[in-house]
């Protein structure tokens, strides 16, 4: 005979695939006429950008751009130069998932590139980038919280948990124009560019999210009047809005920002020099909402009366117990190797991957980062140097639980450096760190509870009482149900309040 049950849903994040896409880069690069020849290469950079996601019946798609970078020498001024080339791509994976609701959640890294000059105006580039895909969704578990039948006794577990209101994902565009300041010189070409986002404050009201922060902008452009390269840093402030249903005041958020496309396009002021730049920023935000509450489920179950044939099931829940936005200063001394130092034209850090653990009361996060110099040598002339170095920081960030996991991204928001006298660089690296803590809850649960009428307990085989000797810290719960009674009856018999018998003593059990 099937028992009656009750119970209430709860909402939780499922991942319904996470997976990787390598997307290869083998081509060809001429330059374009405006570009000098090639005297010395330096360095080559990929940057991939997404311009799109989309979640279809049979299909992951990510769309983006795959930006190449070639700093070089040229061969009649020696100076510094650049060469930027856009080639799409479509990193598309099978899915096969229930897609309603289902959001795409995709970052991009760079695994290499190599580049080799064929001739002074040829390249041949080959490298290969990694995306990185994480199909989630707000999915609806219940939880059963009550069964009836005869004779049976149930053991409930409660928990605080975090319910997940809503899954949201989008997005906004940053667009400034800006003007180089006095004593600086008009803009040849540019060398690099780069955009970090570091999130202030975030806000909520009923419906309405307010995510304000910086955008830190770098640009680093070659002159006509100088072989050495001058740097523009800027910062645009946003304050952005976004409407997400169910939101209220007692929620909590978890916001994920990424810069997908980064353009700078420079603009001729009125004097036909090129001294404003117009940067264009398109950012994507993951938007996670979720509102705590108490949950209680059943977790076990007998009957007095009847054998039982349970059926059990783990439910995965969880916590949201804190979210932190924060800058963090990591020093590293750098060697440079054979390359002497008389001055240092350009210093930039790249993450290349990191991973946060939470332990003692902070999130550390380590990873490795990659050091690129463009450096000045006295004998060698402009000469550029990269090495990769491992990092290891840790913010302040309260959990009360021990189960915890840590959801982080980083950034580079700048990077500054010391000479010293032995020739190296002491790099002073500012990270920005988003780090989001959550408990995993295992919920084992009874989903279907079944009386077996052909079992039957016989009532008089049962003593009346019983005494039993019980160790210290022997559950009352495991008690009564070896010998058909109850917990509360041992309690009440026993003049026990807790779960467990605090040390060991002699008990009476009743039927």
């Amino acid at each position: 005979m099937e028992c009656k049950a009750a119970g209430e849903s709860v909402f939780a994040k499922e991942v319904l695939f996470e997976g990787n896409c390598e997307q290869a880069v083998d081509t060809e690069l001429t330059l374009p006429d405006y570009c000098p020849d090639i005297g010395k290469l330096l360095k080559c950079r990929l940057v991939p950008m997404i311009t799109s996601r989309q979640v279809n019946f049979d299909s992951l798609v990510v769309e983006g751009t795959a930006r190449i970078s070639v700093i070089y020498l040229d061969d009649r001024d020696k100076k510094l130069r650049c060469c930027d080339r856009d080639y799409p791509f479509r990193a598309s994976v099978p899915f096969d998932g229930n897609n309603e609701n289902c959001k795409l959640i995709a970052a991009a890294h760079v695994d290499y590139v190599n580049c080799r000059a064929v001739s002074q105006r040829k390249l041949d580039i080959h490298g290969a980038f990694t995306v990185h895909m994480t199909a989630v969704c707000r999915r609806e578990n219940e939880l059963i919280t009550d069964v009836q039948g005869e004779g049976l006794r149930l053991r409930r577990e409660s928990r605080e948990i975090s319910d997940l209101v809503c899954c949201a994902q989008t997005g906004f565009d940053l667009s400034e124009a800006i003007e180089l300041s006095e004593g600086k010189p008009p803009v040849s070409s540019i060398i690099r560019s780069n955009a970090v986002l570091c999130v202030e404050e975030i806000q909520t009201i009923p419906g309405k999210l307010t995510v304000r922060g910086d955008a830190v902008f770098t640009m680093v452009y070659c002159t006509e009047q100088d072989d050495s390269p001058e740097r523009l840093e800027y910062i645009i402030p946003f304050s952005q809005f976004f409407d997400i249903p169910g939101l209220d005041e007692e929620c909590k958020t978890d916001v994920t920002l990424r810069c997908d496309m980064l353009e700078v396009s420079p603009r001729t002021d009125s004097d036909g020099e090129y001294r404003r730049v117009d940067v264009d920023i398109r950012v994507s935000a993951d938007v996670m909402v979720y509102r705590d509450r108490e949950a209680s489920w059943v977790n076990d179950a007998y009957s007095v009366d009847y054998e039982l044939n349970c059926v059990r099931k783990q439910v995965r829940l969880e916590r949201l117990c804190n979210t932190l936005s924060d800058t963090v200063v990591y020093k590293q001394s750098v060697d440079t190797g054979d390359i002497r130092i008389e001055s240092v034209g350009d210093l930039w850090a790249e993450i290349i991957d990191s991973r946060g653990i939470y332990r003692d009361g902070k999130t550390v996060v380590t990873g490795n980062m990659a050091v690129c110099m463009i450096i000045r040598d006295p004998s060698k002339g402009i000469a550029y140097s990269e090495k990769n170095v491992r990092f290891e920081c840790a913010v302040s960030q309260t959990a009360s639980c021990d189960n915890v996991r840590s959801e982080c991204s980083v950034g580079v928001k700048s990077c500054g450096y010391t000479v010293t006298a032995d020739n190296r660089l002491e790099i002073q690296a500012e990270l920005c760190i988003h780090s989001a803590l959550y408990e995993d809850i295992p919920a084992r649960q009874i989903c279907s509870v079944e009386l077996d009428e052909n079992r039957q307990k016989s009532p008089e085989n049962r003593p009346a009482a019983v005494l039993y000797f019980a160790d210290a810290g022997e559950e009352l719960w495991d008690i009564a149900r070896e010998y058909n009674s109850s917990v509360e009856s041992i309690r009440l018999d026993n003049g026990i309040e807790g779960d467990a018998v605090e040390e060991s003593r002699l008990l009476i059990v009743t039927a």
